[in-house]
């Protein structure tokens, strides 16, 4: 089994799809950049996996539970690693952006430019409106994640007493 997946963790900042080769994804993290022979729905389909469930069943959770219609963000390890589409996953410059802070500078209608905190940078096709809604959307996923797991540890250990 390829382990490619392995990179898609805390330290992964972005996901995307190149034609490069025997290369199917490009994984941008904190320390490097890493090419993949799998590709990009796989890749996140793997890292699901590691967390008990699989990308679609991350996708339906988020979106019946948050009320996300589109471009949903999927939580890999739900109170730890996330990441949002750019547009729909299944277009072939879908960037994934996983949940490290980032500035945003919008280049033309429809094009911007995301620098994250370590200086690495990537164009996308998608304004910087879009790009802080769905920041916006995916660390409020993040945070109701953590409360809920956090008052489920509270309910637990109130329970044993």
């Amino acid at each position: 089994m390829n382990c490619d997946s392995n990179w898609i963790d805390n330290q992964a900042l972005s996901l995307e799809s190149v034609f490069t080769g025997d290369y199917k994804s490009k994984i941008t993290t904190t320390h490097g950049i890493y090419y993949s022979c799998l590709t990009v729905h796989d890749l996140l389909n793997r890292a699901c996996i590691r967390y008990a469930s699989t990308m679609e069943g991350r996708i339906q959770a988020t979106r019946i539970f948050m009320n996300y219609p589109k471009k949903t963000s999927i939580l890999i390890e739900p109170t730890e690693i996330g990441a949002f589409p750019t547009m729909s996953y299944q277009h072939a410059e879908c960037v994934w952006l996983f949940n490290h802070h980032f500035h945003v500078k919008e280049l033309d209608k429809g094009k911007s430019l995301v620098t994250f905190r370590n200086g690495t940078s990537l164009t996308v096709h998608v304004s910087k409106h879009a790009l802080l809604k769905q920041q916006h959307r995916l660390h409020f996923t993040l945070d109701t994640y953590r409360i809920i797991q956090r008052d489920k540890k509270r309910y637990i250990a109130n329970d044993d007493e």
